[in-house]
């Protein structure tokens, strides 16, 4: 069974893709998929990950992530790897600064 995707103010960006090898790939999947939710334009300030179930190289996920809500200069938003058969593999938070409010490249 898959859990319930949390509350957001965006609809989820959802795609699917191929686990990479080495270290960190659930880390790289779900910093991807928040990235793709919140936008362009954005430098990451915080990023949070729990980890539920083991991923292999090659291994087929879908990835989904949106926009938890947004201020004038950062994006709040939450994201999670499924694994092919539905089990949670990684969620993550991420918060984002966005670059044109900032002033900062």
């Amino acid at each position: 069974m898959i859990p319930s995707f949390p509350a957001s103010s965006s609809a989820p960006v959802r795609t699917a893709g191929l686990v990479p090898a080495g270290a960190g790939a659930g880390a790289a999947l779900i910093e991807v998929a928040l990235a793709a939710a919140s936008g362009e334009d954005l430098a990451p300030v915080s990023l949070t990950l729990d980890y539920a179930a083991p991923l292999a190289a090659g291994e087929a996920v879908t990835l989904e992530a949106a926009i938890e809500r947004t201020t004038r200069t950062l994006v709040f938003a939450h994201g999670r790897v499924l694994r092919a058969d539905g089990a949670l593999a990684v969620t993550g938070s991420a918060v984002f600064r966005r670059l044109a409010d900032s002033g900062k490249a």
